[in-house]
């Protein structure tokens, strides 16, 4: 009989997304005869609330990260995290969710947000199910969300080592916890040409490439002082600016260009390529997301971190800094001040990869498949 594997996320960002989606890809790689299926929460959970609590989750994402600072703290120990729990399980346990979860019974549970976790815990808990569950944190902190269901999940898996000692303080299982690292596999060309793909974009590679993530929504409109400090100086550095769905930052973008009469920026939208424009820059500028952060050190890019939301994102900087492999900045005046100095001496960023090359990150998916299927064979 097929083993069934359900993976959950939620559209909280879309970090959570994309590692689920990274894990579908590879696992129907690694063994087509495996029934997957992949479910947002949220496309299941109480119209109106789910709607509501996406919207004031982005707004103070987006808009307030200080305000979701507080918030993320004032959660962040076993009694509020307790409340947060139950409340928002009424999102969840509705007979939409329970049906399809029920219609698939799945074997084994993945999820890469903790609502997702809670949910499959609280349906085993009450015989609805008998799944084994993996959860998988997004980032390089577990909040005390993550952990509501500890002591029945098969296995945590953190992105940092130094996480073990942490969770062990929490009450969680050693053995449980597996610092593995976050699970990505993006999709690469063995036979790849770095030089004509550059050229594709109108370099030479005779400077160092850095891709700048502007980011979709509020995101491009909050990187458009750290772009605009750019194309106003003229480094001697190669920028990719991608502004994804945000059509008036890349409008704003490409008068700037015209304005100052820039030759070194290239605009792009929307794209669905991130692995090919990693492969030939040679930094990274984003937001400390999850997901973002951790391809960046897929492919050993060092990232310069800019409009950190807050909450989680606090815990992907530190754990980048710490390791040296890469820098924040809240100002895009000290921004610029560090950009300047990459210009004028790119073994910086050298620096930075070498640390990259000592981690171990690109094991993570393989190492996450090989546990799954123990998992599901005991």
């Amino acid at each position: 009989m097929k083993k069934r594997i359900l993976l959950t996320y939620a559209m909280y960002g879309n970090g959570h997304r994309a590692i689920a989606e990274y894990i579908e890809s590879y696992f129907k790689k690694e063994d087509p005869e495996l029934e997957i299926l992949a479910i947002d929460l949220l496309k299941y959970s109480t119209p109106i609330l789910g709607r509501l609590s996406q919207k004031v989750t982005d707004f103070f994402l987006l808009k307030f990260p200080f305000g979701w600072s507080i918030i993320y703290n004032l959660f962040d120990t076993k009694l509020s995290s307790a409340i947060a729990n139950r409340t928002s399980m009424n999102l969840f346990k509705n007979k939409r969710m329970k049906k399809i979860i029920t219609d698939f019974n799945p074997d084994l549970t993945i999820s890469t947000h903790f609502f997702g976790s809670s949910l499959i815990d609280f349906y085993n808990r009450k015989g609805i199910t008998h799944s084994k569950l993996i959860t998988v944190v997004t980032d390089y902190e577990a909040h005390a969300l993550w952990l509501r269901g500890y002591k029945r999940e098969q296995a945590i898996i953190v992105g940092d080592k130094d996480e073990v000692k942490y969770l062990v303080k929490k009450g969680v299982d050693r053995h449980k916890i597996k610092p593995i690292g976050i699970p990505i596999n993006p999709v690469t060309s063995t036979d790849f040409d770095v030089l004509k793909a550059t050229e594709k974009y109108g370099f030479d590679g005779s400077r160092p490439i850095c891709l700048f993530f502007g980011g979709g929504g509020n995101g491009g409109t909050l990187s458009l002082p750290y772009i605009r400090k750019i194309i106003k100086n003229n480094l001697n550095i190669d920028f990719i600016y991608v502004a994804g769905k945000n059509q008036n930052a890349k409008a704003k973008v490409d008068k700037w260009i015209e304005e100052y009469q820039v030759k070194n920026i290239k605009t792009l939208g929307f794209v669905n390529n991130v692995p090919e424009l990693l492969q030939i820059c040679d930094f990274v500028v984003s937001k400390p997301g999850g997901a973002q952060t951790t391809e960046s050190l897929y492919f050993k890019k060092p990232i310069i971190m800019i409009n950190c939301s807050g909450g989680q994102e606090v815990a992907n900087f530190k754990y980048f800094e710490k390791n040296s492999y890469g820098k924040r900045f809240r100002t895009s005046f000290m921004f610029y001040r560090y950009m300047k100095k990459i210009s004028e001496n790119p073994s910086i960023i050298d620096e930075m990869k070498k640390n990259m090359s000592k981690n171990k990150n690109h094991e993570a998916m393989e190492k996450l498949y090989k546990l799954a299927i123990k998992i599901l064979n005991q």
